[in-house]
């Protein structure tokens, strides 16, 4: 009698450990596979975004193009201080990943124009007028931030003035890891910027109710899936890591408490690795769900969002 009790205890344990390795087999499979289903709506693709023009936003541009290291032709336009004889520098302004185009960013032009300050408007690579078949994550188009420093270190009349990088969403990541690989980049801008694109996945799905823990674990197959996408080597270019490297460099970083598209968490990386690294940092939090920081109502006429652009303005003003 106790050797059938025996057995039968052995065969339980037998198939509950058989149930707990198709699990853990079926879990697995689980989180290998969700990078593939989801990531190729992100990758693989050029956006075309609604073009706009400067004289509508009451200043003129001139269209211009930029040549990445990697060969692309960009589209460009440089827009001038209305203000001065000679500008204070260059503002390079990125838009996101998908829209608006960076054209829709004239409005923030003419604000700088305003106050002294040179413009240079990069529609990142795989985007409307620019070359490209796909977009990068901020992993490939820090090179196109760099085009555009290339581009007025060549001008004899601004090659000696600061280039401040400026970028939104995406873009603002990217001016971040524009800024660690290029150092004639002499200040950042970085608003709604993410740290880690693979954290800024698992943060949404977060988001949508995936469980914290489940999400965590997701991370090591996402970077495996970019990876093998854009080689290894490139998942060194992030945000995080770009912001180590500014050293003594200033950056402002604005960002809004219930951003639902860039949680707020990752300015909050950010910031903790900025200050843990002593980097020169100037921050900006607004309260609710403003993705672009300055009100709606302002985007096309930011000056008119006062504590918006004075934040940017004084950041320039303090450090140029």
């Amino acid at each position: 009698m106790k050797e059938n009790t025996f057995s039968k205890k052995s065969i339980v344990k037998k198939i509950i450990f058989i149930i707990l390795a198709i699990l853990i087999v079926l879990s697995l499979a689980l989180l290998i596979l969700i990078p593939f289903v989801i990531m190729p709506s992100f990758l693989g693709q050029r956006y075309e975004q609604k073009q706009y023009d400067s004289l509508d936003y009451g200043i003129p541009s001139e269209r211009v193009a930029l040549t990445t290291d990697d060969g692309l032709t960009l589209a460009a336009w440089r827009t001038r201080a209305t203000r001065s004889s000679q500008p204070k520098g260059t503002v390079i302004i990125l838009s996101g990943i998908q829209n608006p185009s960076v054209t829709a960013f004239f409005g923030y032009a003419k604000m700088l124009a305003d106050n002294g300050w040179d413009s240079l408007l990069i529609e990142m690579r795989a985007r409307s007028q620019s070359e490209g078949e796909e977009i990068g994550l901020g992993m490939t188009e820090w090179r196109d931030v760099k085009a555009g420093v290339d581009f007025l270190s060549a001008d004899e009349a601004v090659k000696d003035l600061p280039i401040v990088a400026m970028g939104t969403s995406m873009g603002g990541g990217t001016v971040i890891i524009a800024a660690g690989e290029v150092p004639e980049i002499d200040g950042v801008v970085a608003i709604s910027a993410f740290s880690f694109w693979s954290d800024l996945f698992v943060d949404n799905m977060t988001a949508m109710g995936l469980p914290q823990a489940i999400g965590k674990m997701e991370i090591p197959f996402l970077n495996l899936y970019l990876g093998i996408h854009y080689g290894f080597e490139a998942l060194q270019y992030a945000p995080l890591n770009g912001i180590r490297k500014l050293a003594d460099r200033p950056i402002l970083m604005m960002h809004s408490t219930g951003d639902s598209q860039v949680p707020f968490s990752e300015f909050e990386k950010l910031r903790d690795e900025a200050e843990k690294h002593n980097v020169n940092l100037t921050t900006f939090v607004r309260e609710g769900d403003e993705h672009f920081v300055c009100y709606e109502p302002y985007f096309d006429d930011p000056a008119g969002d006062s504590e918006f652009s004075r934040a940017i303005l004084n950041f320039l003003e303090v450090n140029f």
